[in-house]
């Protein structure tokens, strides 16, 4: 079963690929704006801090659980009932900020929320997979990694706007993937029912002799769980190294914070032509070091100007590797496993993310803010340097098409 076209996508179907990957990123980070005051709602709840916590990442722990299920479901069942499900609990978990009068009942709904993100995450990747092939993937993907980028910007500051109301208004944001879920559903209608008609086809069954690339899986997995770790350890400390470099305004945390992500989105635009010149291998090394000299200028940086150099070169190291993962990986999987390997990818993905606090903590109570930038951006650096060695001694060959 090879559920392509060769016709390019239309606009509407590029339109609705991409807004179903940029509601991935509003997750977890579109809501810290509220965590102040509703910490301050729930003053008489016990562990309200370790409570509060739990809203930035249970929807990580839930997608983690569940990304694995929502691939497979992907691969046998049909996506528009899937895209409705999952755009429903997307929606309902998203917004329980605005209706649920328990923190509980909040909760409850970030849970729905992480099972939401899997689903419509898992379709994004899937049909990026299914409907552009080769050089016309990598410049998608690339396209895919600058709109993620910006809508983290866009969704970030609107959510502290609407936070700046009251502490329920970053969850309305959330109610965004309604009319992004509308316009998947019809552009995406034809493409579904061309897929559910090739799975019904007596030749489809020649797909059940296909093997799950489980060596490649291997070594993908364990280099993007380490590069969301790295990512997660900005977010998660920077701004107290900032704090006790003397930087206390939110605003210059904020905008040094943005930095990153906003040389992130014109690199991953390019990400089609580099991939072009540059093999998938020395890409990976090329963002591990490059983000390694980043956090280098994080952890030997005196005042600002020097946090302000680490997250312009970081963010030219994370802008060329996301895209990078999926052409990678998704040019060795066969068409008929492109949702299972969607899920097990982002699964990969949302440990990393669920795990970088509880890696980085043992380090900075054992060498402080600035040596735990250290220590990550060498061991960044060498992996960089060793995935270089490795293509250099074994190149690697350009794999056909699965």
């Amino acid at each position: 079963m090879q559920p392509t076209s060769e016709a390019p996508p239309s606009r509407a179907v590029t339109l609705a690929v991409l807004g179903l990957a940029s509601m991935t990123i509003m997750a977890n980070a579109t809501v810290a704006s509220s965590l102040p005051g509703l910490r301050a709602h729930y003053a008489d709840i016990p562990h309200i801090d370790t409570l509060a916590g739990l809203i930035v990442t249970l929807p990580s722990l839930a997608i983690v659980l569940s990304a694995g299920g929502m691939g497979l479901l992907i691969d046998r069942w049909d996506r528009q009932k899937l895209l409705l499900l999952t755009a429903g609990l997307y929606a309902i978990g998203g917004t329980s900020g605005l209706w649920a009068e328990s923190l509980w009942g909040m909760l409850i709904g970030r849970l729905a929320l992480g099972l939401g993100v899997a689903g419509t995450m898992n379709l994004g990747m899937t049909w990026a997979s299914d409907l552009w092939q080769g050089p016309a993937r990598a410049r998608f993907l690339g396209m895919q990694g600058a709109a993620i980028s910006l809508a983290g910007i866009v969704f970030m500051l609107l959510g502290g706007f609407l936070a700046s109301w009251h502490w329920r208004g970053a969850f309305a944001v959330y109610g965004l993937i309604l009319p992004i879920a509308a316009l998947a559903f019809l552009a995406l209608g034809p493409h579904a029912r061309r897929i559910a008609a090739e799975r019904a086809r007596p030749q489809a069954l020649a797909a059940t002799t296909d093997r799950f690339p489980w060596a490649a899986y291997a070594f993908i997995a364990p280099l993007a769980f380490l590069f969301q770790v790295a990512f997660y350890v900005t977010p998660t400390r920077l701004p107290f190294h900032l704090e006790a470099l003397g930087v206390h305004s939110p605003l210059v945390v904020g905008a040094l914070m943005a930095a990153l992500v906003t040389v992130s989105a014109p690199v991953s635009l390019m990400y089609g032509r580099i991939r072009a010149r540059l093999s998938a291998m020395t890409i990976f090394g090329l963002s591990f070091v490059l983000i390694g000299l980043g956090f280098l200028a994080h952890a030997t940086a005196s005042d600002w100007h020097g946090v302000l150099l680490g997250s312009l070169i970081a963010g030219l190291g994370m802008g060329i590797s996301m895209p990078n993962y999926t052409t990678w990986f998704m040019a060795r999987v066969p068409a008929s496993m492109r949702g299972r390997a969607s899920g097990l990818l982002t699964t990969a993905f949302f440990l990393g993310q669920f795990a970088s606090p509880l890696v980085s903590a043992p380090l900075v109570a054992w060498l402080g803010l600035a040596g735990t930038f250290a220590a990550v951006g060498m061991g960044l650096v060498v992996l960089g340097l060793g995935l270089w060695v490795a293509q250099a001694v074994r190149p690697e060959p350009v794999p056909v098409e699965a």
